[in-house]
């Protein structure tokens, strides 16, 4: 039975319909390629978590070999040391899946052509579960340089991958070693002792989180200070080894080191850092020496910009900069606290005045606005109840950290020599427990005293006198 026209035609539109949702569907899901954008093709792929060695091969250079034991990547070939296992991971990102651009061959005829009959680079991980080394070689670079030929072990096909992931694996043994020589964390550190020509000092960290010197004197550390020469302990890295095991420690001035800086941590550890001899600095460009001020007179030597190292009780001597024992250089004085009382006036719960004999009492309260956020509000409490501006009180405590200690005087003498036997001033500061400081005026000189702290502060008078001004006015 003939079918008519009608049904014929209809059936046309059904099947186009279905291609046209197909098309729709399907091939508008696939995201058009760029005009000149090749496909990616994976040429390896290692399983990071699975690792457990990586090796290093390039011409005219040593080989790498790097082994994963129970404490971590470790550095076996050409010397043995823990590893910088951020350089390991890095190397094993590029491995995870390493892509080339294109296949130039499936099969190369004339590995020489390309630069693989004697490879610039080989890469090898043995990885767990994996009947044998996952390697790849590199070869000679692209006509244009922007790429390098590569092979894998495992597949006769030649391919063009980006040069940057070739020099990815440009590493010398030096590169991967670890160059922390001590390994702490500034937060870790409990206390600590410096000893230098300039003296030695200690401090330990109270329980409330400052900083504080136990010797030669009971006096604050400025909290920021302290925390940058920490900071300065906890980025040293080495720049080169001197000795591996050395025997005698003369040569590099570590017999009688010029510096040293021990550590106790929060678990109870120690480290201990030795600074000995300036090292020779390859890499210094020699520059003219200024004219002497008077006939005969030397110049100044040149700044040592290097220096010998090791942790205490090793025979491993490395070279650091100069960084710490510049820090370290500039003493005690460095890392004292310099202004009169740091006050945050968030942690701040209430404070105390005695002035001219007069005690008065101030309480915080936080309530909420209309908005539903949290609205501070200051009170006198005694001798009698008011409600004071906020931004006042908070301006009076703010510039008790305003005040500048122009001199530390550690070896003071009885109070009333410094008008602190009736002091024009004592506040008590609530917050993670109390502080106070008291401020008298002898002389037309104000001095002060504070918690904590055995020394007499000598003090900035103008900043003196507003301090004074502005809690009088509470």
């Amino acid at each position: 039975m003939k079918l008519p026209e009608f049904w014929k035609t209809g059936a046309l539109l059904l099947v186009l319909a279905g291609l046209g949702s197909y098309i729709w569907f399907v091939e508008r899901k696939q995201e058009p390629k760029r005009e000149g954008e090749r496909e990616k093709v994976t040429v390896l792929a290692v399983d990071k978590a699975k690792a457990k060695e990586i090796s290093l091969a390039s011409t005219g250079g040593e080989t790498i070999r790097l082994v994963k034991e129970a404490g971590g990547w470790k550095v076996a070939t050409p010397f043995a040391a823990p590893a910088d296992t951020s350089a390991v991971e890095s190397m094993l990102t590029s491995l995870e899946k390493l892509e080339a651009d294109e296949v130039v061959v499936e099969q190369a005829a004339n590995p020489a052509e390309f630069g693989l009959d004697k490879p610039s680079r080989t890469v090898s991980a043995v990885v767990e579960g994996a009947p044998a080394p996952l390697k790849v070689e590199f070869g000679a670079k692209s006509p244009d340089g922007s790429s390098v030929y590569a092979r894998t072990a495992s597949s006769p096909k030649v391919y063009l991958v980006p040069q940057w992931v070739e020099g990815s694996f440009d590493k010398k043994p030096f590169d991967l070693r670890d160059r922390d020589l001590l390994h702490v964390k500034r937060d870790d550190v409990r206390s600590m002792e410096v000893v230098g020509p300039e003296g030695s000092y200690s401090l330990a960290r109270t329980d409330a989180g400052e900083w504080a010197f136990t010797k030669p004197v009971a006096t604050r550390a400025g909290r920021w200070s302290v925390d940058g020469l920490l900071g300065t302990v906890e980025n040293l890295r080495m720049e080169s080894v001197a000795a591996e095991a050395a025997t005698d420690a003369k040569p590099f001035g570590l017999d009688k080191p010029t510096r040293s800086v021990s550590l106790v941590l929060k678990d109870g550890s120690t480290r201990a850092l030795e600074l000995g001899a300036a090292a020779p600095d390859p890499t210094a460009t020699p520059s003219a020496s200024p004219s002497p001020a008077k006939k005969g007179e030397k110049p100044e030597p040149a700044k040592p910009t290097k220096y010998y190292a090791r942790q205490a009780g090793t025979g491993f001597v490395a070279v650091v900069p100069a960084t710490l024992a510049d820090d370290l250089a500039k003493g005690m004085g460095e890392l004292r606290a310099k202004r009169l009382l740091e006050v945050a006036t968030y942690e701040t719960e209430g404070f105390e005045t005695v002035a001219g004999g007069s005690k008065k009492v101030y309480a915080k309260s936080t309530t909420k606005d209309k908005d539903g956020f949290d609205k501070t509000q200051w009170k006198r409490t005694a001798p009698d109840a008011k409600d004071l501006e906020t931004t006042k009180v908070e301006d009076a405590l703010f510039k008790m950290g305003g005040v500048e200690v122009s001199e530390f005087v550690d070896q003071p003498q009885a109070p009333a020599t410094y008008g602190l036997d009736a002091p024009a001033l004592k506040v008590t500061v609530k917050a993670k427990g109390e502080s106070w400081i008291e401020v008298g005026k002898k002389d037309g000189t104000f001095y002060a005293r504070r918690n904590g702290d055995a020394a007499v502060l000598k003090l900035d008078p103008t900043k003196a006198e507003e301090l004074l001004k502005a809690f009088s006015e509470l």
